[in-house]
């Protein structure tokens, strides 16, 4: 069976100092006590466990006025974190205590660089195959090197024929920073694997080019609110999410109201009524009118979603009167629909809260036509019997304050 590489390959792992940084501050359940303890700048503590997060690619803790507090994956780091604090402690030679410095200490100063050059060292036997294992100078092997030496306080090179290779003490500490930074690289693996609990996490249904601007200003509310939490977003149609809906993969549909079987067990709440307008390319030659005809309309050719959809049935009633133009490219693509446009003097139709995300590209804009078309209305679809976890129910909050501002309600 064919293996998967450690996610941890080329990258790069955070240092025994980032870890310390990290245990202090959970510890103390702030920066500013953990900067007094490590006798460091807010600024530069703020700034490692910035660094330390990046590096994991998640978020540890949960800011507030009171404090500092761990996520639910800073929690599982940090138990980690002290395990790899204590191997690193352990590591360090025996001389260390005759200087009076704490092993864990001297052991928040060794690098990854540091550890690198000694491994290799150790593995090659001398300091020009360590440099050429690595990819680097000798001059910059030596400087390390030798830095690391004068840190611990204890003779980690010696002269032989084939050239410097590790003494006893440095085969030995070469050997313990293996392990260690084998724990590490086990430390970003296993984070990038932590699975979310279900109650962090919305899975939200949304119809195929519906309510954009909805889903990214909740989405981005929730995530400032509850920095650990994950939203998973999937499109579709109607009849496709129902399905999902049904067997409970999905929390709920976010799109326009189609009145489901009373059988179903589903309740919908509307949030606001959707509207429609036509829109081209910025310089488009209708867009300098302050008024276009059906008829000047019908002139272009059109992008459109398949029959059915809403955009589509609200092209069909700007053109009741007569056959409306055929559709010359039939997508769901809303990409598609924006290079498309872009590049020719094509139309569609999209919804205003659409019409107004893609003004920020700069590249589409509305026309001056009116659908004579009554407003379908967006809401949302769930169980009727859906209990929302605190994380679901703070996405529902910020999506009913935000159709409330679509909707032009106080």
């Amino acid at each position: 069976m064919e293996q998967q590489a450690p996610r941890t390959v080329g990258k790069e792992l955070p240092s025994i100092w980032h870890l310390r940084v990290f245990e202090t501050v959970a510890r103390l359940e702030s920066v500013t006590r953990a900067s007094q303890e490590l006798l460091r700048s807010q600024p530069a503590t703020t700034s490692c466990i910035a660094a330390f997060e990046a590096l994991l690619g998640a978020s540890l803790f949960e800011r507030s006025r009171t404090g500092i507090y761990l996520t639910p994956v800073g929690l599982a780091v940090l138990v980690r974190a002290r395990k790899i604090l204590d191997a690193a402690a352990e590591a360090m030679p025996v001389p260390s205590n005759e200087r009076g410095i704490s092993p864990l200490t001297l052991a928040t100063r060794v690098t990854r660089t540091q550890m690198r050059c000694l491994i290799a060292i150790a593995e090659c036997k001398s300091f020009r195959a360590a440099a050429h294992l690595l990819g680097i100078t000798e001059a910059s092997l030596q400087r390390a090197a030798r830095t690391l030496e004068q840190n611990v306080g204890g003779g980690l090179y010696r002269h032989t024929a084939s050239g410097i290779t590790t003494t006893e003490v440095g085969e030995e500490l070469a050997g313990r920073l293996k392990l260690v930074s084998g724990q590490i690289a086990a430390l970003v693996d296993a984070v990038g694997a932590y699975e979310i609990p279900r109650e962090r996490c919305v899975t939200v249904g949304v119809l195929l080019l519906d309510p954009t601007i909805l889903i990214v200003n909740a989405i981005r509310e929730l995530t400032s609110q509850f920095p650990d939490t994950r939203v998973v977003v999937i499109s579709g149609t109607y009849e496709a999410l129902l399905n999902k809906l049904l067997r409970e993969e999905i929390d709920f549909i976010i799109g326009l109201l189609k009145q489901p079987r009373e059988a179903l067990g589903l309740v919908e709440e509307p949030l606001y009524r959707e509207s429609y307008c036509v829109v081209g390319r910025r310089n488009h030659p209708l867009c300098s009118r302050s008024a276009v005809s059906v008829a000047e309309l019908a002139a272009y050719p059109w992008i459109l979603p398949p029959k059915g959809s809403p955009r589509r049935q609200a092209h069909e009633h700007i053109f009741s009167e007569g056959a409306p133009p055929p559709a010359s490219i039939e997508t769901y693509s809303l990409s598609t629909i924006r290079i498309t446009l872009s590049d020719t003097d094509m139309l569609t139709v999209l919804s205003w809260t659409e019409a107004l995300s893609e003004r920020r590209f700069g590249l589409l804009a509305p026309l001056p036509v009116v659908v004579p078309w009554s407003e379908p209305m967006v809401g949302i679809t769930r169980h009727h019997d859906w209990k929302p976890t605190e994380v679901q129910d703070a996405f529902l909050k910020s999506l009913r304050r935000n159709a409330d501002a679509i909707a032009g309600r106080p």
